[in-house]
């Protein structure tokens, strides 16, 4: 026993000398470095990290593996992907074990592996409200429902969702998100390794589309709060005369908005990291309250979670939709001019990486990530090689690879107009492009030597002055032409440079003559090329030799 309790205090000795010696250098290294913020911009929206642009090509853990035992296992999978930030989840349940108690040594683990492996972090507060459930708050609020009531639905029996309208319910929480807040203040503050919070997650309640207690009731048949009926530009009245069919799930979305709103607000004044809600799609089956979490953050109820909650910095969308029209239309309704578009979730394989494409190129995401990058979770028919990325995820790595040297071209085209996707689907054979001078078709289903019936075809292409592109990319035969009108029959190629980006400067590593430019077509591996051209007239071509002489 006392050779014990001498191994724990030269573990712990030794883990202060090294904490002390990080943060010494940290702070050195760090000086000056802002704290991680969203900028918007007339209604342009970029995350800054270390006071430059950033793009979040994540990866996000199963719900049970924010454990030090399951992320041990899993970075060798995120070195493999080559993502740049892990989402992963913090545990209210485990966190406050014992009320007003923190144990952050799980999180401390997870900060200090992280940077080792030189991945930032964006943390997800699983506290009161989880996938419309309230499964991972602490035990002792568990037991004790008299002081830490639920919602109760139609019928009148409660349900596994806490109430929104219980000041206990939301004190605890703030107080808890407050001191998480804190803790990575003093222990990361000077690294900036947590860039982002996530709280609560895929918040609202299943089962009910309001709470029915006597006292929500008698809030539901009062009137709507006057900033409501403002902002709304409503009239005057009762929830169900202002909302009618939507009344329940409104009223929901105005009181779980301003409880989270309320936690955010607690856990920003200790440390003002960016802080998001994400949200349980509404566009699934027959869309009705309680069948998706009601009160969540969901399309139809973007403007009532921007009264309500401005201390939340956006509002994300997790999306698993396998087709390209209803993953567009997503990103259509959360990008807008005052709300980021982050898609903190989406499936694995090829179908997302090609997404992917366009979320960063047509709707100026912040970031994308896929779920469950780590193997470990309770689904007995994954059999895949647990020391090995899944083969599922390597296309998304292939997209990794070749962003992330691109991202600050990225960063600083995105929401200008100047940057634009070009993705392969089933039935769509070439995508035509408008640019300033030159107008580009993009042809899939090459090069003929491909294998397999995959749809792989996906690109960025990139506008740096009206004769000069960088075309980012997989798959793709591309072609140029002058605008109508503007006098010119034909695009001649100046160069065409294979290259990448290496702090943030191009650098050439061939040119591409002869047959490349002949076929014009983006690798299977990916390639990032420069391109620069010249218009010419129908004369200036030669076409027709002269022999009078």
């Amino acid at each position: 026993m006392l050779k014990t309790f001498f191994s724990i205090i030269i573990f712990s000795v030794a883990a202060n000398i090294f904490a002390h010696g990080q943060a010494v250098v940290s702070q050195r290294e760090m000086a000056g470095k802002p704290i991680p913020r969203l900028v918007s911009e007339k209604g342009r929206h970029t995350l800054m990290v270390d006071g430059k642009p950033y793009l979040i090509l994540g990866a996000q853990m199963w719900n049970s593996s924010g454990w030090p035992a399951m992320l041990d296992k899993t970075w060798p999978q995120l070195r493999e992907l080559q993502c740049n930030t892990l989402e992963v989840p913090v545990y209210w349940e485990h966190i406050e074990r014992e009320k007003g108690k923190f144990d952050f040594a799980n999180l401390d683990k997870l900060i200090l592996d992280a940077r080792r492996e030189g991945i930032r972090l964006v943390l997800l507060w699983f506290a009161s409200y989880k996938n419309g459930s309230s499964q991972y708050i602490p035990v002792w609020m568990k037991e004790n429902t008299a002081e830490h009531p639920r919602m109760l639905d139609g019928s009148g029996r409660p349900i596994q969702v806490l109430s929104t309208l219980s000041e206990n319910n939301r004190n605890a929480d703030a107080r808890a998100f407050a001191a998480l807040m804190a803790h990575i203040r003093d222990v990361d503050e000077s690294y900036r390794t947590v860039i982002m919070v996530q709280a609560e997650n895929e918040p609202g309640s299943l089962g009910t589309d309001r709470d029915y207690s006597v006292t929500a009731t008698k809030l539901f048949n009062g009137q709507v709060p006057g900033k409501l009926i403002s902002a709304l530009k409503k009239k005057p009245g009762t929830w169900q005369q202002v909302f009618g069919v939507d009344a329940a799930e409104t009223f929901s979305a105005w009181h779980m908005a301003s409880y989270i709103n309320d936690v955010a607000a607690k856990g920003k004044k200790e440390y003002p990291l960016p802080v998001y809600v994400n949200s349980w799609l509404r566009e699934n089956r027959f869309e009705r309250a309680g069948e998706h979490p009601s009160g969540g953050p969901t399309s139809n109820m973007l403007d009532v979670y921007k009264v309500a909650g401005p201390a939340i910095d956006l509002l994300a969308v997790d999306i698993y939709n396998k087709n390209y029209m209803q993953f567009r239309d997503l990103c259509e309704k959360y990008q807008r001019p005052d709300n980021a578009l982050f898609v903190p979730e989406t499936g694995k394989g090829m179908t997302f990486a090609r997404f992917h494409f366009y979320a960063i190129g047509d709707y100026n995401a912040i970031g994308v990530a896929p779920y469950g990058i780590d193997p470990f979770h309770g689904d007995p028919h994954d059999k895949r090689d647990k020391t090995r990325l899944d083969e599922k995820f390597t296309a998304i790595a292939d997209n990794y690879r070749l962003l992330a040297p691109a991202i600050p071209l990225i960063t600083s085209l995105q929401g200008t107009g100047k940057l634009k996707a070009a993705v392969e689907e089933g039935g769509l054979g070439d995508k035509l492009l408008h640019f300033t001078n030159y107008n580009l078709l993009l042809t899939f289903g090459f090069p003929s030597y491909k294998v397999g019936p995959d749809l792989t075809g996906r690109v960025l292409i990139a506008e740096i002055a009206p004769d000069e592109f960088y075309l980012i990319g997989f798959d793709a035969k591309f072609q140029f032409r002058p605008k109508l009108g503007s006098g010119f029959s034909s695009a001649e190629f100046i160069y065409m440079q294979e290259g990448t980006f290496v702090e943030g400067e191009w650098k050439q590593t061939r040119i591409w003559n002869g047959d490349e430019v002949y076929h014009s077509t983006l690798t299977p591996d990916g390639v990032i090329l420069k391109v620069k051209l010249r218009g010419l007239q129908s004369d200036q071509m030669n076409i027709t030799p002269n022999f009078e002489k």
